[in-house]
């Protein structure tokens, strides 16, 4: 029929127009890549959802094609290709990535030759500036006076200009002494806090290794050698064992994971002073932090391939509907259940005393953690800190006009020295302020 024929005709059209790639509203299907493409040129990773929200992207200066131009999505570090076969590397490494406090020797030239993360670095700009305000302040008075001094000479008392800045050194006077004994009562305050936290840190480790002492102590052994000596842990209370140090080891991993540090990432190798092999700017600490990755539906299943999660318990991480950060304290749990488990199965030792103790360590365990964010929460009121920071500010800015009466243009130098003193003391106590350098 005469409809059936140009049924025909519209559809032999629309099939020669898409051979050609002209626009019909209808998608050409795309065409496969040669397949001489080498691995470099596959991302080992693709984000989940980049499908859905990522336009072409440009990779190394031109836009990618294909697969790869998804690579690197979303723009964290961690999904970049690569670096996702590293997460794994990272909570699982029994080494530490960077030591916990920077080590020194006792050395002088040694201690002088340091520059980054010291005072030093964090006061230059102060110090300089306090010495160009030094250097005005010289000029202004050789310019307003009357009288002449030579350049490092002592200005002459009965001048009128320099008798005015006399006075403004006698409130400077009170102010030192005030700034002197407020700072250093706010030094050890902050270095008080620094402590705290560090041997709280340290307490997660030593009742996480006590919890691991009890269990091993308490494991059914094996059958008894000739010579007396037991031979190793019985079939069943290897598997509790095994289980439970898993457990909380990767509880002890997901809280670290979960708290925002600066030593999260998988490169993270602290200062760049020659110290370490593996130094980063903190531009690239930053960038680098990549531990909450760990914790999202692909740090998981990762985790699952390298045998530290099995897939039940995963499924039941995702299934609880808890943010992650509660994650740690899920395995925790289990790591309880799982024991009191072995004790009524006759894996571990059964008596009162010892399901006590280990229960009270796994209590210990979870205290420590939440005591580490409530010393990040309550560390120091913003008042107080508001307070010493306008006191040394102010003490800094009037030490050249207040110094000048009496020291010239000898008060150049010293008020540097000032400045580095009293802006380090500072400095120093915010990072005590500070134990894992977010700021």
């Amino acid at each position: 029929s005469i409809r059936a024929r140009r049924a025909q005709s519209i559809d032999r059209i629309i099939r020669g127009r898409v051979a050609a790639g002209t626009s019909t509203g209808l998608a050409t299907p795309p065409r496969r890549r040669a397949a001489s493409v080498g691995r470099a040129d596959r991302p080992k990773s693709v984000a989940p959802g980049s499908l859905d929200r990522t336009p072409a992207r440009i990779v190394r200066g031109r836009v990618a094609a294909g697969p790869r131009r998804f690579q690197g999505y979303p723009s964290t570090p961690g999904w970049e290709a690569g670096r996702l076969d590293d997460l794994t590397d990272w909570a699982t490494r029994e080494a530490a990535n960077r030591p916990i406090v920077c080590e020194y020797r006792s050395d002088a030239s040694w201690l002088w030759a340091k520059w980054r993360g010291t005072v030093l670095q964090m006061v230059i700009g102060p110090v300089l500036l306090s010495m160009s305000l030094s250097v005005g302040t010289d000029f202004a008075a050789h310019a307003v006076s009357a009288a002449s001094w030579p350049l490092f000479a002592v200005p002459p008392a009965d001048d009128a200009f320099i008798g005015q800045l006399r006075g403004l050194a006698t409130l400077w006077e009170y102010q030192l002494t005030l700034c002197t004994f407020i700072l250093t009562f706010f030094t050890q305050q902050a270095y008080g806090h620094y402590k705290s936290v560090y041997f709280c840190a340290r307490a997660i480790q030593g009742r996480i290794n006590d919890v691991c002492l009890f269990m091993a102590m308490g494991a059914e052994r094996g059958d008894i050698a000739d010579d007396g000596a037991t031979t190793a842990y019985s079939d069943r209370a290897r598997r509790v064992v095994t289980l439970c140090t898993r457990l909380i080891r990767l509880s002890h991993t997901f809280f670290w994971a979960s708290t925002k540090t600066m030593s999260n990432g998988v490169g993270d190798g602290g200062l760049r002073d020659g110290d370490g092999t593996r130094d980063l700017e903190r531009t690239a600490l930053v960038e680098d932090a990549i531990g909450p990755e760990l914790l999202n539906p692909r740090g998981l299943r990762l985790l699952v391939e390298a045998g530290q999660l099995t897939e039940n318990e995963r499924s039941a991480l995702l299934r609880t509907g808890l943010p992650p950060s509660q994650y740690p304290y899920v395995l925790l749990e289990w790591t309880g259940l799982y024991a009191l488990g072995g004790v009524d199965d006759g894996a571990l030792r059964d008596s009162p005393g010892f399901e006590q103790n280990l229960l009270e360590q796994l209590a210990r365990v979870r205290g420590e953690m939440f005591s580490i964010s409530d010393f990040q929460a309550g560390r120091m009121p913003l008042a107080y800190v508001q307070l010493v920071q306008v006191l040394v500010d102010s003490l800094v800015v009037l030490a050249p006009p207040a110094l000048y009466p009496s020291l010239g243009a000898l008060s150049i130098p010293l008020c540097g020295l000032l400045t580095l003193f009293f802006k380090g003391l500072l400095e120093l106590s915010k990072s005590f302020l500070d134990p894992f350098g977010n700021e």
